[in-house]
C-alpha cells in the first residue's frame, strides 16, 4: 500500500531581470499544475492518483474493463506473466461490496485472474481488497477464496488457500484489524501445518484441501476450528524411514498409487480461539502426527 504524501511548495526567490522572472513564473505555474493533477483528493488529504483505483466509484458497473485491469496491476504493483494469452484471457472474476470480521466498514473485494504462467507464478490470479473509495489494503495470490462465519451472527473471516504448482499448500484466515488485514490462523507457525496436499509424492489428502469444520471444540463457549480429512500414503514405509512402492504379498506383486493406496489415516487439525491474542492456536504439536 502506497503512504500518503504530502504537496509541498516552496517559496523561490529569483532574483534578475523582469523578463527571466515572469518565464520562471510561468515554468513554475505550470510544473506545480502538472503536479497537482497527479493528486486526488480523499477527505482532508491528498494522495497519488495511481494509488487510488478511482473506478470504484461505478461500482458495480465497470465501465471498461482494459482500463479497470490496468490501472489494478499499477495501483498494487502485480507480477504477470506478460503474455499474447494473458492478454486474451485476463478477466475480472469477482467484483463485490464486502464485510470482514473486526470492522462494521465496507470493502471492495476483487479477484484479477490471468489464466496462466510459468509455476512459480501459480495460480495466476490475484484477489485484492480496497476500501470502498478505492485505496488498497491489501492483496493475495490464493487459489480459492471463501467468506467464513466462524462466530455466530458477526461478519466473516476471510479464508484464503495458498500453495505451489506441485500441489502443496495451506490456508490463511483474515480479520479487520485497526485498518489493516491480520492473519490471526496460526498454522504456519510453530508447527508448520500443512492443510492442502495433492502433490503425490509419498502421499495426498483427501481431499485434497481439507475439509473445514466449524465449532467449539473446547467447551468454552466461543467456537474454534478444525481441517478434517484423511492422509492417503500411496507408498509404502520400513520402519527405517525408506519409501516404497511395491511389495510382494503372498506371492503377488502388488504396487501402490492413488487408486490402490498403501493405507488411510483420519487426519484432524484443531485449531482453539485464543481470548488474549484473538489468534487460532494449533491445539497441539501436528508436526510430527500422522507420519
Amino acid at each position: 500500500m502506497k503512504s500518503l504524501i504530502t504537496l509541498i511548495i516552496s517559496a523561490i526567490t529569483i532574483f534578475g531581470c523582469a523578463e527571466e522572472q515572469k518565464q520562471l513564473n510561468e515554468k513554475t505555474a505550470t510544473s506545480s499544475k502538472q503536479n497537482i493533477d497527479t493528486l486526488i483528493t480523499v477527505g482532508n488529504t491528498l494522495e497519488k492518483k495511481d494509488s487510488i483505483l478511482s473506478q470504484v466509484t461505478d461500482f458495480p458497473i465497470i465501465k471498461d474493463t482494459t482500463e479497470f485491469i490496468t490501472d489494478l496491476r499499477q495501483i498494487f504493483k502485480l507480477e504477470v506473466d506478460e503474455s499474447s494469452y494473458q492478454k486474451t484471457n485476463e478477466k475480472i472474476t469477482t467484483y463485490k461490496k464486502v464485510k470482514i470480521y473486526g470492522s462494521e466498514n465496507d470493502y471492495i473485494f476483487i479477484e484479477y485472474d490471468y489464466g496462466n504462467g510459468c509455476g512459480a507464478a501459480f495460480p495466476w490470479k490475484y484477489q485484492l481488497l480496497l476500501t470502498t473509495n478505492g485505496k488498497p489494503v491489501k492483496w493475495f495470490s490464493g487459489q480459492r477464496f471463501e467468506f467464513v462465519e466462524i462466530f455466530k451472527n458477526q461478519h466473516p473471516f476471510l479464508l484464503t488457500v495458498v500453495g505451489t504448482s506441485k500441489g502443496n499448500g495451506g490456508h490463511e484466515l483474515y480479520r479487520i484489524s485497526g485498518d489493516t488485514l491480520e492473519n490471526v490462523y496460526e498454522g504456519y507457525y510453530e508447527y508448520d501445518v500443512q492443510t492442502y496436499d495433492a502433490h503425490q509424492d509419498n502421499e495426498i489428502y483427501e481431499p485434497n484441501e481439507l475439509k473445514l469444520e466449524v465449532k467449539d471444540f473446547n467447551n468454552d463457549g466461543i467456537n474454534d476450528f478444525a481441517f478434517i480429512g484423511k492422509i492417503v500414503f500411496i507408498q509404502g514405509q520400513t520402519k527405517n524411514g525408506v519409501w516404497y512402492d511395491t511389495e510382494t504379498i503372498n506371492g503377488k506383486t502388488v504396487t501402490y498409487s492413488v487408486d490402490n493406496p498403501f493405507k488411510k489415516t483420519p487426519v484432524e487439525f484443531v485449531f482453539l480461539y485464543d481470548k488474549k491474542s484473538n489468534h487460532f492456536k494449533a491445539k497441539e504439536d501436528y508436526s510430527k502426527t500422522y507420519k
